[in-house]
């Protein structure tokens, strides 16, 4: 029987910033649809209690692993890369999704938030984005028909800009070049690279900083309302899928229309 392109049986997909929000709903996505998940962040009472979440919620047969690491401390990113070669056999997905911003005009915006966003959002992102192609790239001398798709989580703040944001909107910017250029380099090896890009978004994050947010996309969003950690897994398990096989490159808004307006 022909293995359903759009099901994750048995891959291994990796989610950096996994214990909340948007990367803990990518990985009930991914468990979801059959595939095993390892999550990765800072903090090491949220990825205990993350864990715990996706090991109750798995189906069986299927694996959850955790793994601490600052995604922004290259020492940190290379300790991951030994525990992800000893864990997980094959790596078939990878989503760079850790991330981070804060609200600061830009008169009194300070260097060190400007280099801490940087640090996370872009310097991150690059970080562990090679590690996985590397891994992928290796991996694919033992098994060379299998479907690789590195993830990158940006934002519709790269295209549209919210006062408070440069920084983050920067980062976000940036990171759409970044998925062209390595989509370029990867594809001769197969890898896919793309990019999901959420607007408003129904995360503890934005809970904290934005507690009126499902007002305030009312009034906002063309379709009326915030979105929820599953819209974005939704989209993203698409692209980490087979059925997206031959898309790379792309940025996928999944903003209920926000960019727009």
């Amino acid at each position: 029987m022909a293995r359903d392109p759009w099901r994750l049986d048995g891959r291994w997909i990796v989610i950096t910033g996994g214990s909340k929000g948007i990367g803990l709903g990518i990985a009930h996505e991914v468990l979801r649809r059959g595939g095993h998940v390892g999550i990765v962040a800072r903090n090491e009472n949220d990825l205990e209690v993350a864990r715990k979440e996706l090991a109750a919620a798995a189906p069986a047969g299927a694996e959850v692993a955790a793994f601490r690491a600052d995604t922004s401390d290259e020492a940190d990113v290379a300790r991951l890369e030994g525990e992800l070669r000893d864990r997980v056999p094959v790596l078939d997905g990878f989503v760079a999704n850790a991330g981070t911003g804060g609200l600061s005009s830009f008169l009194e915006l300070e260097v060190a938030e400007w280099d801490r966003i940087m640090g996370v959002n872009l310097r991150g992102t690059f970080l562990v984005s090679q590690l996985a192609a590397r891994l992928m790239v290796q991996s694919r001398e033992s098994d060379p028909d299998g479907d690789r798709s590195l993830l990158v989580v940006s934002s519709v703040r790269a295209q549209q800009f919210r006062p408070g944001t440069l920084p983050y909107s920067c980062t976000k910017a940036a990171l759409g070049q970044f998925v062209r250029g390595v989509a370029v380099e990867l594809a001769p090896h197969r890898i896919r690279v793309n990019a999901v890009a959420p607007g408003m978004t129904v995360t503890p994050l934005m809970l904290e900083r934005t507690p009126d947010v499902e007002e305030i996309a009312a009034q906002r969003i063309p379709f009326g309302r915030a979105g929820q950690p599953a819209d974005v897994a939704q989209a993203s398990a698409y692209l980490l899928s087979a059925a997206a096989g031959f898309v790379t490159g792309a940025n996928l808004a999944v903003d209920g229309g926000e960019a727009l307006v």
